[in-house]
């Protein structure tokens, strides 16, 4: 098994797209990417989307080679939308992404939000001419040979159910690999249970929030970091952590575990570019298209 982060804040944007590579079958889980609208009041600079595009045209290498497209839920760093968007800069990315795959998606009516479930309708108005097959895939398993994929039931979108429900992604063949989406750490006992049952050898987890401590509360994160250790404690797993975690330049000050971001997995250095957007405008940090070509 291969698994390949594609996009993350710790590498200049906001996703959680990963490849994995079976010998059985090629996923691609959570083809999205996005840039943040605002930031310290501040709208994204020239290098935020040059990274955009960087990221952008590796996801849609990796969509083109792949057999299964996973997604999580219906915010658009998790998928792509089939319009057109500054931010987005989906352009008719979408039809490239999802004609003649197997799509594994979040079930667009049940444990939904509104906002989400009214994207879930028209995104599948648009591929349901274009996928080779649609699976809503919540609570279920797939067989691929040898390879199994499998999601679990709806959790909620961070600290409650306000922004919706996600489903993570198991899948397992030589190594078990899970992809958490967007839990914002592992805030509930029945998240860390599941996790916990299926023995993963790597964790990919969607990291809390902390620049929002303030919304996310101390007590919460108090939780969910007892609850990453206790993971990490009883799988034994490599924890990879990144997602909301990195929208804070002083993430590892507030996490006491021992993990790796997307761009650490990868061998390369952080570019939290989100982060660090005021001080790229007063030029107290420096990132030019060379710390792109190096990190990206």
């Amino acid at each position: 098994m291969k698994i390949i982060p594609i996009a993350s804040e710790s590498l200049g944007v906001r996703s959680m797209a990963t490849y994995v590579d079976t010998r059985d079958v090629k996923v691609l889980i959570d083809p999205g990417v996005a840039l943040a609208p605002d930031r310290y009041g501040l709208k994204p600079n020239k290098i935020e989307f040059k990274a955009l595009d960087k990221i952008r045209e590796k996801i849609n290498n990796f969509a083109k080679k792949a057999d299964v497209i996973v997604i999580s839920h219906y915010h658009y760093d998790h998928y792509t939308p089939f319009f057109d968007d500054i931010y987005l800069a989906s352009k008719d990315y979408a039809n490239e992404i999802y004609r003649d795959k197997i799509l594994l998606i979040k079930h667009p009516e049940e444990y939904i939000n509104k906002s989400q479930k009214e994207r879930a309708k028209k995104f599948l108005e648009r591929v349901k001419d274009l996928a080779k097959k649609i699976e809503f895939a919540d609570n279920r398993m797939f067989d691929f040979n040898k390879t199994i994929i499998k999601f679990s039931p709806p959790f909620p979108h961070g600290k409650d159910d306000k922004l919706g429900y996600v489903i993570m992604t198991t899948v397992k063949e030589d190594q078990t690999f899970l992809h958490t989406s967007d839990i914002q750490g592992i805030l509930f006992d029945e998240i860390k249970d599941y996790i916990i049952k299926e023995k993963p050898d790597i964790i990919f987890i969607g990291g809390p929030p902390t620049y929002l401590i303030h919304r996310y509360g101390k007590k919460n994160l108090e939780k969910a970091v007892a609850n990453i250790k206790e993971v990490k404690d009883k799988t034994g797993a490599e924890i990879i952590m990144d997602h909301h975690l990195l929208r804070d330049k002083n993430f590892r000050k507030k996490i006491n575990i021992d993990f790796k971001t997307v761009a650490e997995f990868l061998g390369k250095e952080n570019l939290l570019l989100e982060a660090y957007r005021k001080d790229i405008k007063d030029g107290k940090v420096v990132v030019d298209d060379n710390a792109l070509e190096r990190c990206l």
